[in-house]
């Protein structure tokens, strides 16, 4: 059997560049969700301290809940 080794080399390269990515962007949208629902959770004099409001945070959840869908 002849194995070309030279290509077998580079798939793992190939395949794992994709995956890495979607990794990176998991990551990153997991830890956005759970900032916001720490931010569900704070009290309303911080949150209005900061400047943000619960619509706001329930808009981003629901946002981000389409995404991961």
């Amino acid at each position: 059997m002849l194995v070309n080794l030279p290509m077998l080399m580079n798939l793992p390269i190939v395949v794992a560049g994709p995956l890495v990515d979607w990794l990176g962007r998991r990551a990153d949208q997991k830890a956005r969700l759970k900032a916001t629902d720490d931010l569900s959770e704070s009290p309303d004099d911080m949150l209005s301290d900061i400047g943000i409001s619960r619509d706001d945070i329930e808009t981003a959840r629901w946002r981000s809940s389409r995404r991961v869908s």
